[in-house]
């Protein structure tokens, strides 16, 4: 079963505000979003299209809300591969200090299903 997730990193959007867009976007598919801070948002899908997650990444980037995305057969395979693509992502180097130190540390969480 592959896992798609999706890291969502803005200053000053709230993560109940990218919480309910993810939820509007990905509401007939199985789910589950993180909450790490103020300013990220982490969720997980099972079994989508990467096409699906991949167009969400873009319209968010569009938007100017940094996401990075990444899949796996395990939650912490697809986070890694999406926080690389995140501190990566053009403009985000900059603040790739304030958001998960290190590619997991996810240690304090609140999650909504």
């Amino acid at each position: 079963m592959m896992i798609g997730c999706l890291i969502l990193y803005h200053k000053t959007v709230t993560s109940l505000t990218k919480s309910l867009l993810l939820r509007a976007v990905f509401h007939e598919e199985d789910f589950e979003i993180e909450i790490l801070d103020e300013s990220t948002v982490v969720l997980y899908v099972w079994n989508v299209e990467r096409r699906h997650v991949w167009q969400a990444a873009l319209d968010f980037e569009l938007a100017s809300v940094h996401a990075g995305y990444g899949f796996g057969n395990y939650k912490w395979e697809a986070e890694e591969r999406a926080h690389a693509v995140l501190v990566y992502s053009q403009g985000y180097q900059q603040h790739s200090g304030d958001i998960c130190g290190s590619s997991t540390g996810l240690s304090t969480k609140s999650t909504i299903k």
